[in-house]
């Protein structure tokens, strides 16, 4: 199997100023070389409360100061990055000691300098008056760090170096996750301390940063070690110098074409394929779900997203033979500290109670089988992973009913890309088919801690068939529409009749036809061709047209009539087009639409003309699934 691996784009990046409607700039962070940021007086606040407020200070939150050194803390002005510290290794330290100053070590105690009084501070926040993490104190980067939609967030990467006095962590605050919540925050642990640089070094492709799309809000969460709650003894300082780096998260290659036909000239077995196709939240959706009840599958459609990565599970990026697929998922609600991105999603329940009554995630594009591929021979083909145990193939043609959980199982197992092709006769029909997985292992919600309830599926396949021997035909259908309400004598209706030819070869001289009620006076149609179709530019009366239909062409008419000032008989219409002379037409019935039938009363009001699609079925048949196999369900460990 031979795939294309689109290399992510590494460009520079830019700190754009962007005023926000209260006045704050916003960095914006952009794929490539890294975004600078240091501690400053102006550009960074804190949650702590004084204890008590200082005479005449309307509120009790606290100030922080950069003009307080205490004579543990390492020299700023000496120091420079650890070898750590990447690109800025052995280069002078930037930023100032920001803190709240300490009474009892004024200037000139020991080598502590200062030019106080420093009021005391509660170096342990309470959630309840305002601090952001209970029993800590949290220093935070005014600016908002804004990711735009083309980064990869888990390429995310926080370095540099810096100290701390006592413990520290990096704390991140999307404005914005995908489950609406406005209080999530995501902290990891730091080694700093206050006697020399430290490195910081997060990487978010081993823990979830708990950045996401949009402005997100960065600090440290400092923690007093000492047995009193004030900085009276304890300052509590931080300095600090890094880079936020991040790549270019490249959109999803372009679906490949659907079609699955033999060409002209091909022979009995000769085998065609279609593909590759690869997971990702825009081109897949997630249509089924149990109901709360566990007693029957909803078709409820939601979201799916490929931003999630739950910590066991593989990093497509790090295969030795890349792929474009992403891990669809539906998230967790509750994410691990090493979960990626390491922000909640919203709550998906009814993900699955086992067996039938798994989640589907489907395909937005079908696949369309032509008339001359075997369709017992049909395969997929390619690399497969799921969270849980016990998913199948989904087939559902645009006629007939879906195939049943099983009897085809892919491989099992989240850690690893399984190779592996399926066993024949999955259910698809001539036509359009639906094609997708069916996710089992008995997941009842993502909504568990540490997020090991979540769904997930990731593949890179192709769709295999072997061929016939028979010759290509055109596969054509129409759709027609007409007015679905009661229609005035006099009034003016209006009917849209569209052809279309799904391949595998060009339908050159097509007949299009309608047939108009004879309750219509005074018809004219006018034909608009997509996509290289051709046609007539209008005419009168019941459509007769003749139209070359390339593969995947259509062309739309749009026919235009007054009811008779006497009508009392029906608005049905009917459609139908033909194929050329000499070649096969696939489609059932002569490819006829019958429109809704409407009668037209004399003396109702005038409408205004709702139309409604009367569409036309392409497919034949389905092979039944067969019976279902017992499943597995692992324990995974957090």
């Amino acid at each position: 199997m031979r795939l294309i691996h689109r290399q992510a784009a590494l460009f520079a990046v830019s700190l754009a100023g962007l005023t926000a409607a209260a006045g704050v700039q916003a960095a914006t962070l952009a794929c490539g070389a890294p975004l600078r940021i240091h501690t400053a007086k102006a550009t960074w606040s804190t949650d702590a409360q004084y204890v008590p407020p200082p005479s005449g200070t309307a509120t009790g939150a606290a100030a922080i100061v950069d003009d307080y050194k205490w004579r543990g803390w390492f020299d700023k002005t000496t120091a420079v990055h650890t070898s750590g510290a990447g690109d800025l290794a052995g280069t002078p330290l930037q930023g100032d000691w920001i803190s709240f100053g300490d009474a009892e070590y004024p200037a000139g105690a020991g080598a502590t300098t200062g030019n106080g009084p420093y009021p005391a501070v509660n170096a342990r926040g309470v959630v309840a008056n305002g601090a952001w993490v209970e029993n800590r104190i949290t220093f935070y980067y005014n600016e908002p760090i804004t990711i735009p939609s083309n980064i990869k967030l888990s390429s995310i990467k926080i370095i540099g170096s810096g100290g701390v006095d006592d413990s520290s962590e990096f704390v991140v605050r999307p404005a914005s996750p995908p489950s609406g919540s406005t209080t999530w925050l995501q902290m990891q642990n730091l080694g700093m301390s206050y006697g020399s640089p430290g490195t910081i070094n997060l990487d978010g492709n081993d823990n979830g940063l708990g950045f996401y799309y949009g402005d997100n809000t960065i600090g440290f969460v400092v923690y007093n070690t000492a047995s009193t709650t004030a900085s009276s003894g304890n300052p509590t300082g931080l300095i600090a110098d890094f880079e936020i780096t991040a790549d270019c998260q490249d959109e999803p290659p372009a679906q490949p074409a659907t079609i699955l036909a033999c060409p002209a000239g091909s022979q009995a077995g000769d085998e065609v394929r279609v593909g590759p196709f690869t997971t990702n939240a825009r081109d897949w959706k997630w249509t089924q779900r149990m109901n709360a009840a566990g007693t029957a599958l909803e078709n409820v459609e939601q979201p799916l997203f490929d931003s999630y990565r739950y910590r066991s599970y593989f990093d497509p990026a790090s295969l030795a033979t890349a792929t474009d697929a992403r891990w669809i998922s539906p998230g967790t609600t509750n994410p691990a500290s090493s979960d990626i991105p390491g922000v909640p999603y919203p709550v998906a329940t009814g993900q699955s109670r086992g067996i039938q009554d798994g989640s589907t995630f489907v395909m937005n594009q079908p696949v369309n089988i032509g008339s001359n591929v075997d369709l017992a021979s049909i395969k997929l083909t390619g690399r497969f992973a799921f969270d849980d145990y016990g998913s199948s193939v989904y087939v559902k043609p645009a006629a007939g009913a879906e195939s049943a959980a099983g009897p085809v199982y892919l491989p099992n197992g989240y850690g690893a890309f399984s190779t592996y092709t399926t066993s024949a006769a999955l259910g698809f029909a001539r036509g359009n088919n639906t094609v997708g997985f069916r996710l089992d292992g008995g997941q009842k919600t993502n909504d568990c801690a540490g997020g090991t309830c979540a769904l997930g599926a990731i593949a890179d396949f192709y769709v295999t068939a072997a061929c016939t021997g028979e010759p290509p035909s055109a596969d054509l259908s129409i759709t027609n529409a007409s007015a679905a309400t009661s229609v005035a004598p006099g009034a003016t209706v209006t009917y849209t009749v569209t052809a279309s030819n799904a391949g595998p070869v060009e339908a050159t001289g097509a007949t299009v036809t309608n047939t108009l009620p004879a309750a219509l006076t005074d018809a004219a149609w006018t034909c608009v061709g997509a996509g290289g179709g051709t046609c007539s530019a209008s005419g009168s009366g019941n459509i007769s047209d003749t139209v070359n239909l390339p593969v995947g062409a259509s062309v739309t008419y749009t026919v235009t009539a007054k009811v008779a000032a006497n009508a009392t008989g029906s608005l049905a219409s009917t459609a139908s087009i033909a194929a050329p002379a000499g070649m096969d037409d696939p489609t059932p019935a002569n490819n006829s639409a019958t429109a809704n039938s409407v009668i037209a009363t004399p003396g109702s009001a005038t409408p205004v003309p709702a139309l409604d699609l009367a569409g036309l079925a392409l497919l034949g048949g389905l092979s039944a699934g067969i019976g279902a196999l017992a499943l597995r369900r692992r324990q995974r460990s957090q």
